[in-house]
């Protein structure tokens, strides 16, 4: 019997409504996630199939849409909310918090044009990257399993249905802060605040949990842009409070380096390229801050808004010199780092490939490169740059192969390309789950070597670059 621990619901109702689902039609459970066994829901596989598309209820649980408000591309967009997703209950396993909610589910109060629904195109991205970025050790929210159906979906053309469900301690995004501030709802932003000290921030005082918050937002910020994680759609409703990666849609990693990189065709402004992700994560915050005002000295939040570059700053360089291998700290390894983003960005080289490759590097071994040269050739740009860098290896005491060791566990040698997850989107679609099976195995351990599976770690083929992806995917 699941023991559900349904706090949410325990806030003033204007923070939710209660919803029912509108299940798939036909629905085959094609993955569960190995992240069941954290939730220990003890399920077979049919009850939870049945649990998880609507079909039959379990005692205790909820089924629940939450009321959010936010900032979309830079404009107030007033009320939002889960319109297509439903939060199924919290679960306390081992002192873990897992709220289960099922994106996909129907039509909810607050669905305003959409329909409620999910393709399997959207659903299996959310799913691979979720776990990808898990791999990859960056703070996200997590699946459970991912359903698919028979019913009719229109988006650019007519699709199938699907269901993904996910997992995370909490929902709460930037925006329910927001709902409450801009809505005059203060008794509700009190309650929710005291809300998240108490289950998430182990009571600490209102100053601290916010202090913390930007914190991890900072570092969440700095991760993204160590691995060449791109969002595409940083609204203020698609940050968590809590710091996690969630709301994975038109993302894209860095194939050929470009910085200034849009991964969402709908981003006409370039507000969410890659390179703006840093200063997109403060505007959001002093858009999170500002709900605070009355509870807070204006001081004490301009004060903590200003740590946000600081504390990225500290993170992002502490992980650029992880990228590349140096274990002393001198005055200019960020200078480094930086000419290396421009020259990778002027020559288009391919970001995740090249730091890999560069792994193997040894000082005055040109053969040690040979992944570099065969695809780039002896561009001038870059051989200056190995120049810098080989300067700059004399002041380690490091060995070439304890340094290549350590590179390798920071620089991983696969990442979820844009063409990777349209084969598997493919695979799933004609119902099978061979490859996004295989495909989890390899995300899941991103920086071991995976000999059959070489040739995805090598630059994306130029007839599969520029995948166009749109805020539906």
């Amino acid at each position: 019997m699941i023991k559900f621990d349904n706090t949410f619901t325990t806030l003033p109702s204007f923070l939710f409504e209660q919803v029912s689902p509108t299940p798939l039609t036909k629905p085959k459970l094609i993955h569960v996630s190995s992240h069941q066994n954290d939730i220990g829901l003890g399920l077979s596989s049919i009850d939870l199939l049945n649990w998880l598309n609507g079909n039959e209820a379990i005692p205790g649980e909820q089924r629940i849409s939450t009321r959010y408000a936010g900032h979309q591309f830079g404009v107030w967009a007033g009320q939002l909310g889960d319109g297509r997703a439903i939060s199924l209950g919290e679960i306390l396993n081992h002192g873990e918090r897992f709220e289960i909610q099922t994106k996909g589910s129907g039509l909810t109060p607050f669905s305003r044009m959409g329909d409620g629904k999910a393709v399997i195109r959207s659903s299996v991205r959310e799913y691979l990257c979720s776990e990808a970025m898990f791999g990859l050790n960056i703070p996200t929210s997590r699946v459970l399993a991912l359903i698919t159906g028979e019913d009719p979906v229109y988006r650019e053309s007519v699709e199938r249905s699907a269901l993904v469900a996910r997992v995370f301690p909490t929902n709460l995004r930037f925006g329910h802060f927001e709902m409450c501030y801009h809505f005059n709802k203060k008794d509700e932003l009190k309650s929710l605040s005291e809300y998240l000290r108490k289950y998430f921030f182990n009571d600490m005082s209102l100053e601290e949990m916010l202090e913390e918050i930007v914190a991890r937002s900072a570092k969440l910020m700095a991760k993204w842009q160590d691995v060449g994680f791109c969002h595409g759609v940083m609204n203020t409703d698609n940050m968590s409070v809590l710091g996690l990666t969630i709301d994975y849609g038109p993302f894209g990693f860095l194939e050929d380096t470009n910085l200034s990189h849009i991964c969402n065709h709908s981003d006409h402004q370039g507000r969410y390229a890659y390179n703006q992700q840093p200063s997109v994560g403060m505007w959001n915050l002093e858009r999170f801050l500002v709900c605070f005002i009355e509870l807070v000295s204006k001081d004490f939040l301009q004060r903590t808004l200003s740590s946000y570059p600081v504390i990225f700053e500290k993170e992002y360089t502490s992980l650029c010199r992880k990228k590349l291998g140096l274990m002393k700290e001198e005055a200019d390894d960020f200078k480094l780092f930086i000419s290396a983003l421009k020259m990778l960005d002027q020559l288009s080289i391919d970001y995740t490939f090249f730091w890999r490759e560069l792994s193997n590097f040894r000082q005055g071994d040109r053969e040690s490169l040979n992944g570099i040269w065969n695809y780039y050739g002896n561009r001038q740009e870059l051989i200056d740059w190995l120049g810098d860098y080989s300067s700059r290896l004399t002041l380690e005491s490091i060995s070439s192969e304890d340094r290549s060791i350590q590179m390798k566990k920071n620089n991983p040698k696969y990442i979820l390309r844009n063409y990777i997850a349209q084969e598997i989107i493919d695979d799933v679609e004609k119902g099978s789950s061979e490859k996004l099976q295989n495909w989890l195995e390899v995300l899941y351990r991103p920086f071991d070597e995976h000999r059959n599976f070489e040739s995805y770690s090598k630059p994306t083929p130029s007839e599969l670059k520029n995948f166009v992806v749109s805020c539906s995917s």
